[in-house]
């Protein structure tokens, strides 16, 4: 009752002090209360202020938008000036060498007309002393600073083009060497090494030792060109290695390809590289009836592909020589290996067997008589590899009682030497990329034309620009020499007191620092981001007029296989290879189509039976570099593949737009 009388006794004032300092907490010093909708009125003002922040960025961005649209339709009408400037230039009358031309004021062009050569005038070794820039006036008025050396069109300099005329530089030949899996294709290329001088016998018995420890003694000298550890485990070869040898006559590049059907595309990217080619077929019975003839009979020539399993060549001998003569090489050396392991050793019978299978499907294939060449071998013991090579003497003996031929050294060095495009457009292929620091280094093959340090340079399809800070051939190491090092290694044979033949690089200074048709070198590039390299790209010279097509579009010429599982049809979808790069590609349209046994030619046919020739029209997926054939030959070459098998060989007759 007392608690309830003093609540009761509680006065109303008291009872509101607390909720009035309750309040006193948000009094804003006016006598006034929090309002909420200052805050609502706050919030607002801050979003247009935003508001605004953003139209002004965006009205900002539109202008550059526009100013950058305007340079380029600046650029646009000056290129077009250019076009039309040099088309005037081209039909001015061109002067006699002794005379000499006026400038206007306005600043002429100096005409120098050329002698007649293979060289053309972009190519040629009389440098116009005043380069026209896009308007036509001359750099040496200096009114235009914006033409740079870097667009002028390289020259050849005057010493290596009299040395490439009378023939005095040392042949450089590249090689590919083919075969069915397990022909000891790795293991003929290491003996190769070992006799000629570039690999030390230290080395091999180290090889020796780790490979039997793994269970593979047989492999040691396949470790020198099978240098990834996968390789090594499995026993086969899955990329391309390349090595170097130097011979009496040539230098060689050794592209050992792989021979499993699981890995032809890389294959192709060494056929594509080569001049070429050394054939290895197994002696040992039935191991070139599976590589060569791969049916159930094991025999028949004929046109080279009735023997087939459900539409599929049974071996890869076969496949490679299609291959390869499509991809280029035209002179091959086969060696017939593992003779000493056939029924008996070093039969005579098994070798003239084996050449009367395989010679007329080389000569099937469009290889003449004159550039195949038989030779009997032993990879594993060096029988007539060289003939300093006596590890098998009984052998040697067997195999002379009936064969008196050259030795595979022989046989090697006697290849023709090719013609080189220098006077083309340089064009080198890239084949492998490393960074460097703040350079990149691409290794690849010039197909044609030069290139030297110093030059600018541009990398397709990407568009990119850089330069040439160095260039190292490829060269072979002498045997007590650093692996790393290119000196030249001794030939075979000891020319001491002989008077030199031809020249070596080293020999002419000013072709040090350059590369020609047909070398492989690594180059090293500044200015360049190496995210934006990749093998299949190519790096041509800086100048407008000297860069190649990059389409997707493209008429050919194609040479289809004899049989195929899938008949061929508009539309069908391949796999297009060309050097280092494998795309898909559709066969838009089929425009032409020959029967080469009976002649007969059919417009617009509905499909592409086996054993003919067509013209079609191909779409790749991707933009590549792509050229006609008579303009560039590596680059108008290709193979279209479908399910693992090779569906046709083909040339590039036009680039479309």
């Amino acid at each position: 009752m007392s608690r309830h009388r003093n609540i009761r006794s509680l006065e109303e004032e008291d009872y509101y002090d607390d909720e009035d300092d309750y309040y006193d907490d948000y009094d804003d010093g006016d006598g006034g209360y929090y309002d909420d909708d200052d805050y609502y009125v706050q919030q607002q003002k801050e979003k247009e202020r935003k508001a605004k922040e953003e139209a002004a960025k965006k009205a900002k961005a539109n202008q550059l938008k526009q100013q950058e649209i305007q340079r380029e339709k600046q650029k646009a009408l000056e290129e077009e000036k250019r076009k039309k400037s040099k088309q005037q230039q081209q039909k001015l009358p061109v002067k006699k060498k002794n005379q000499s031309q006026s400038s206007n004021n306005s600043g002429g062009i100096s005409i120098v007309s050329n002698k007649k050569s293979s060289i053309p005038p972009g190519l040629s070794v009389e440098a116009n002393k005043e380069c026209s820039n896009g308007n036509g006036n001359s750099n040496s008025n200096g009114n235009n600073s914006r033409e740079q050396p870097s667009q002028e069109i390289p020259q050849i300099p005057p010493t290596i083009l009299r040395h490439l005329r009378s023939n005095t530089l040392r042949q450089h030949l590249s090689l590919v060497i083919l075969g069915h899996v397990d022909t000891g294709k790795s293991t003929l290329t290491g003996r190769l090494l070992l006799q000629l001088k570039h690999v030390s016998s230290r080395l091999l018995t180290k090889y020796q030792k780790a490979s039997s420890q793994i269970g593979k003694s047989s492999f040691a000298l396949a470790w020198f060109t099978d240098e990834d550890e996968s390789e090594r485990e499995r026993g086969v070869t899955i990329d391309v290695g390349t090595k170097f040898a130097r011979l009496d006559n040539c230098d060689l590049t050794l592209l050992d390809a792989p021979g499993h059907r699981d890995f032809v595309p890389s294959m192709i990217s060494g056929a594509a590289s080569a001049d070429c080619g050394l054939l290895v077929v197994a002696a040992t019975t039935g191991e070139f009836e599976a590589g060569f003839a791969g049916g159930e009979d094991g025999g028949g020539v004929g046109n080279g592909f009735e023997n087939y399993s459900n539409g599929r060549m049974g071996g890869q001998t076969r496949e490679h020589i299609v291959l390869s003569r499509g991809l280029g090489v035209n002179q091959m050396v086969v060696a017939i290996n593992k003779l000493d392991a056939s029924e008996p050793p070093w039969s005579k019978d098994r070798f003239e067997h084996i050449q009367s299978m395989v010679l007329p499907f080389l000569l099937a294939n469009n290889f003449k008589p004159k550039q195949v060449r038989f030779v009997p071998v032993s990879g594993l013991t060096g029988v007539n590899v060289a003939r300093d090579c006596r590890e098998d003497e009984e052998g040697w003996n067997a195999l002379k009682s009936w064969y008196d031929g050259p030795t595979l050294i022989e046989a090697l060095d006697s290849f023709n030497p090719p013609k080189r495009e220098f006077e083309k457009p340089m064009r080198l292929i890239v084949t492998d990329v490393s960074s460097e620091g703040k350079n990149v280094t691409v290794r690849g093959r010039v197909v044609q034309g030069f290139i030297r340090s110093s030059d600018a340079v541009m990398v397709f399809p990407v568009g990119d620009e850089a330069s040439v800070m160095r260039i190292e051939r490829g060269k072979a190491a002498r045997e007590e020499s650093s692996p790393y090092s290119f000196a030249a290694a001794p030939s075979s044979k000891s020319n001491e007191g002989n008077e030199k033949s031809s020249l070596d690089v080293e020999d002419i200074p000013e072709i040090q620092n350059c590369a020609l048709a047909g070398d492989t070198v690594e180059v090293t590039l500044s200015g360049i981001d190496a995210m934006r390299l990749s093998p299949g790209c190519v790096i041509c010279h800086r100048h407008p007029t000297l860069r190649p097509h990059v389409k997707r579009r493209f008429q050919a010429k194609l040479v289809v296989m004899d049989r195929l599982a899938v008949p061929i049809i508009r539309g069908s979808q391949m796999l297009f290879h060309m050097h280092s790069i494998d795309v898909p590609a559709v066969l838009n349209k089929l425009l032409e189509s020959t029967n080469r046994a009976s002649g007969v030619t059919r417009s617009n046919p509905r499909v592409l039976p086996g054993g003919s020739s067509a013209t079609v029209e191909i779409t790749v997926n991707e933009r590549l570099v792509l050229e006609e054939y008579n303009e560039c030959r590596s680059l108008g070459r290709f193979v279209l593949r479908r399910g693992g098998d090779t569906v046709a060989v083909g040339l590039i007759d036009k680039v479309l737009s």
